[in-house]
């Protein structure tokens, strides 16, 4: 959901969110999005923090899922599709990701550490914001999120 949604169903009056990183500690770059109803004071405050910490801040517009998580949710996504339709295995998906993209991880493996049920709901959300059919999540990644196993299994 965007922060003004978030915000709408209760969270803080000023809020500000950022995009999800691999690794917030090694990360450069932070993107961030704030509620419509935040004041430019709270982004300018959470910015500060980000930036206190050596990082480049980014302000991006309010909306469903970023651009990260937007991305790793659809990749992720794909790649769950392709194993359930025996396209790949979830070996080969993780090493033509990692050795062939240069992704620091394959994409299930990245779906583990997020969380398939975090993936579900984000997907469901830009689905439901979007009407865009192309953020329907797989059965397979569904059936990981319900039984909380791997997507490397």
């Amino acid at each position: 959901r965007s922060a003004s949604q978030r915000l709408s169903a209760g969270a803080p009056s000023n809020l500000v969110v950022f995009d999800l990183t691999f690794d917030l500690e090694s990360t450069e770059l932070v993107v961030l999005a704030q509620a419509d109803q935040a004041s430019s004071f709270a982004v300018e405050r959470a910015a500060g923090l980000f930036q206190s910490l050596g990082k480049t801040v980014v302000i991006i517009s309010d909306h469903p899922g970023m651009v990260v998580m937007r991305t790793l949710a659809l990749l992720v996504d794909e790649a769950a599709d392709a194993v359930q339709k025996g396209i790949a295995t979830p070996a080969d998906i993780e090493v033509a990701m990692q050795e062939g993209v240069n992704y620091p991880r394959g994409l299930l493996g990245w779906g583990d550490r997020v969380g398939p049920g975090t993936l579900v709901r984000v997907l469901d959300h830009l689905r439901h914001a979007t009407g865009d059919g192309r953020y329907r999540a797989s059965e397979r990644l569904r059936r990981s999120a319900v039984s909380g196993g791997s997507l490397l299994a």
